[in-house]
């Protein structure tokens, strides 16, 4: 797990994890787990020992956790409920800590598989913050984003002014909901208040500090866990063994970075000066003006001046003569050394142009492979979905054209309602068999008839009755230019009442004009449901011959009439539930009987095997003829 911070009291803690102990939510979780799971007193207890013993570091929370298992199943919580207890417990006692137990809190939420979506953002700071990391931590924990620097900076502005007492809650909260235009951040009244909420949250619990306060922070934590380490390596006084004395005497020095030739010529320059100052903070102030004039930052007079300021001001606080004389020396030095720290800065240039082009060259060669690679892969995939997609649709249309092997069975939901059907009104026989005449398309013989929509019945008090209209079938045009009906059955008790002598011939205002209607026909082939296929024939092979009628009589108008109708069938609501079959099937390796079955046995309203042949031989005839 890795170590982590360990305490021997309270008063070791920071402030943040001690107000937290202390607070009266921490308080109350092992009452609300109680409360939720119904475990006795002892157990609560116990519970809380535990946590305490992984909080102050005597145990691992891993094992904190094993051992409450151990107290709590099965005698006070059944086997069933722990998941949910330990997910309870880990978001109201440890989730918090997060920052405390690290490694052993993620360990056992990956193993344990428990998800912290939703979870509380309250988190116990354990290190102090600046104020810019204040002020993203209270932008994300209240839900809104700063938008550039600017807004950052004047949140930060905002929390420095609550810590040192400048601006209250009520002040904070108002500049929060000034516009951007005017030095506030935008903000509503509910994000405001909840903005400051948080602000106090932290500022209550995290010390707060400006960067270069961080920064000289950090470097002190780190100097006293460096001498922490080095007091516990070194071994006691008096007691190292000569033999790792003389070892560490004779081990070799570590290798030293080659000085540059910037840092040659200030130390050099620097050991010829005489009458160097003594003070360690004076010496580091006269090589970095040394540097400055080598590197061109500073002109010779600039020098001179330099040394004749103030110490307090950043000078050496020399008279004008010494000043000169010193100037003078560094202005010797520099015609010495300059040209070659010059010469040494145009390599390093250089040799960083050409890693540069390198790495460039580099990166065009590795994207134009992965480019290749990416369009070859994506060919390769386009031709074995064409492949399979024309494979699958050659074994679907041997399936079904005339003479296929496979065989085609009724459906149990088609043959569970046809049994209900027979229950219902017992057996039942086709009209027309029980001497019940067709019903045919007619046609007006005459032309006075044929401009006439409808045939009105005589007036009853009309003397002569009316010249009865002669009618004639519709001649087929074309192969399937023949409509069909839906088949008519009626049980046998329905014929047995039936007089002999009156027959089935169908009412005048049945009767309706059926010549060729180009004008629609587009539009009724792209409306094609299939509750409607269903509607147009006694069976789906005579409501695809219907289909195949409309086309070719928008074939007869014209070769682009009848593309535009099999473009209407291609987008037809039947044709798509057609299709999503095909898709699923193809899929799941099913058939796409077997995927209607499968459907129409989940209580969908699926196409049939019959309708899905009348279908296959019906594009087969559109497409492939």
């Amino acid at each position: 797990m890795g170590a982590r911070q360990k305490f021997s009291s309270f008063a070791e803690m920071p402030t943040g994890l001690r107000t937290f102990l202390f607070s009266e939510n921490f308080n109350q979780a092992e009452q609300t787990l109680q409360g939720e799971y119904k475990f006795p007193d002892d157990a609560k207890v116990f519970i809380g020992d535990k946590v305490m013993d992984s909080i102050f570091g005597d145990i691992e929370l891993p094992q904190a956790v094993d051992e409450i298992k151990k107290k709590l199943v099965p005698t006070a919580l059944p086997e069933e409920k722990w998941q949910g207890f330990l997910a309870e417990f880990l978001k109201l006692e440890a989730w918090p800590l997060r920052e405390l137990f690290g490694r052993e809190l993620t360990s056992i939420l990956d193993q344990k598989r428990i998800t912290t979506a939703g979870w509380p953002n309250t988190k116990v700071y354990l290190k102090p913050m600046t104020f810019s990391g204040a002020a993203t931590e209270i932008a994300t924990r209240s839900g809104f984003t700063l938008m550039g620097p600017q807004m950052r900076e004047r949140l930060r502005d905002l929390i420095t002014s609550k810590v040192k007492g400048v601006r209250i809650d009520s002040q904070v909260k108002e500049v929060m909901m000034r516009p951007e235009d005017f030095g506030g951040l935008g903000l509503d009244e509910a994000m405001a208040s909840k903005t400051v909420e948080v602000m106090d949250e932290i500022v209550g619990s995290v010390k707060l500090m400006s960067e270069e306060g961080y920064s000289d922070w950090l470097a002190e934590e780190a100097r006293k866990k460096t001498e922490a380490e080095e007091r516990a390596k070194a071994p006691p006084p008096g007691e190292e063994d000569a033999e790792i004395t003389a070892i560490r005497q004779n081990m070799p020095e570590e290798a030293k970075r080659p000085m540059t030739a910037l840092e040659s010529a200030v130390a050099k320059t620097f050991d010829s000066l005489p009458n160097k100052p003594t003070d360690e903070y004076l010496t580091n102030r006269l090589k970095h003006i040394i540097s400055s004039r080598m590197r061109d930052v500073r002109s010779a007079l600039e020098v001179v001046q330099l040394f004749e300021r103030d110490t307090k001001v950043g000078g050496l606080g020399l008279d004008h003569a010494a000043a000169e004389n010193l100037g003078n020396l560094i202005e010797k030095a520099y015609a010495d050394f300059h040209q070659s720290i010059l010469d040494e800065e145009k390599g390093k240039i250089e040799t960083q142009l050409a890693e540069q082009r390198a790495k460039i060259e580099e990166r065009k060669v590795r994207e134009a492979e992965e480019h290749a690679k990416w369009y070859q892969d994506k060919i390769l995939s386009r031709k074995q979905d064409e492949e399979t997609k024309k494979r699958l649709a050659q074994q679907m249309k041997k399936s079904f054209l005339p003479g296929a092997t496979t065989p085609i069975t009724e459906h149990p939901i088609d043959l569970k309602e046809k049994r209900i059907e027979k229950e219902r009104f017992g057996e039942l026989v086709p009209a027309v068999a029980a001497g019940a005449a067709p019903i045919e398309k007619m046609e007006p013989k005459t032309e006075a008839a044929a401009s006439q929509k409808t045939i009105k019945t005589p007036s009853k008090a009309s003397a002569q009755p009316a010249p009865a209209a002669r009618f004639e079938p519709v001649q087929p045009q074309m192969p399937f230019s023949q409509a069909s009906r839906p088949e008519i059955t009626v049980s046998k008790q329905t014929i047995m009442k039936q007089p002999a002598s009156v027959g089935l011939k169908p009412k005048m205002d049945d009767v309706k004009y059926a010549g060729p209607r180009l004008s629609g026909l587009v539009q009724e082939l792209g409306t094609v449901s299939l509750e409607e296929f269903r509607r147009m024939g006694k069976d789906p092979k005579a409501a695809a011959d219907r289909i195949m009628q409309k086309i070719e009589t928008l074939g007869q108008e014209s070769f682009e009439k009848r593309l535009e109708g099999i473009q209407a069938w291609n987008k037809s609501p039947l044709l798509g539930s057609y299709m999503s079959l095909v898709s699923e099937a193809f899929r799941s390796g099913k058939s796409v009987t077997d995927a209607a079955a499968e459907k129409r046995a989940a209580g969908q309203d699926a196409m049939t095997p019959e309708e899905v042949a009348a279908v296959i031989n019906l594009n087969s005839k559109l497409h492939f003829e």
